[in-house]
């Protein structure tokens, strides 16, 4: 394990986002990335203090590696969307990696692996081309950037207030004067202006990702699992077949 570079990291996200044909300028579709590099993921509330985590089991012979996620949906959903992309460079990009567990965003230098994460993450949601393009030339000066043009941003690419100061710290357009002044009062700031709220609060959802399903079917399908075990695996997504199917009496 040994910190990439930053040069190496934002070559990576970048490649992803072109590869999902995703301008610049656009948010990154968490889950046209999830489907296509065929991860099956779990969006399930969690405890508070876990954001995540990701497995790879490596395949053999004829067989592809296997990648499973797992993201809180009792945080943010803006956290939600950074964890995924955290658990996106383990998956695709972290050299012999087998499982993660952790709380994304923290950008510790001393857990390189979890530092390489947090600084792709940050790049894949935030590029620095669609920065500069939202942004206007006069706020890209140090500590000029406005409440204004910081709400816009964020709502546009679907990140975190932290997310986007780390990102703009990072291109030395705010001190940490500017940095700890605008991380305070985010919700409120964003009703002020008028914004959406959804961005700031977890959604507490369950959803799965993926061909899970597909597969459970397949089996049950070709008689190789009873019906009883195919409507438990059904269960194990939290899928009620005799609600969902009759509805409740």
């Amino acid at each position: 394990m040994s910190l990439r570079s930053k040069v190496e990291l934002e070559c990576l996200a970048t490649r992803l986002r072109e590869e999902m044909h995703v301008t610049t300028k656009d948010p990154v579709r968490i889950h046209q990335i999830l489907k296509e590099k065929h991860v099956l993921t779990w969006f399930k509330k969690l405890d508070d203090n876990f954001s995540g985590m990701a497995i790879r089991i490596k395949g053999n012979g004829s067989s592809s590696d296997k990648y499973f996620m797992l993201i809180n949906t009792a945080l943010s959903y803006a956290k939600q969307r950074f964890t995924a992309c955290h658990e996106l460079y383990h998956l695709l990009y972290q050299k012999d990696f087998k499982v993660s567990q952790n709380n994304a965003g923290l950008f510790n230098k001393k857990e390189e692996e979890e530092y390489n994460a947090d600084v792709f993450a940050a790049y894949l949601l935030l590029p620095e081309m669609g920065l500069k393009e939202l942004v206007p030339a006069e706020e890209q000066q140090v500590d000029k950037i406005t409440l204004a043009t910081l709400l816009k941003v964020e709502q546009n690419f679907l990140c975190s207030r932290a997310a986007l100061l780390t990102r703009l710290k990072d291109l030395k357009w705010i001190t940490k004067k500017t940095f700890d002044l605008y991380q305070k009062n985010v919700v409120a700031s964003a009703i002020e202006y008028g914004y959406n709220m959804q961005l700031y609060y977890p959604t507490y959802q369950t959803e799965l990702v993926g061909d899970y399903n597909l597969k459970a079917r397949e089996l049950y399908d070709k008689g190789r699992i009873s019906q009883a075990k195919y409507y438990s695996l059904l269960m194990d997504m939290e899928i009620n077949v005799s609600q969902e199917v009759y509805g409740e009496e």
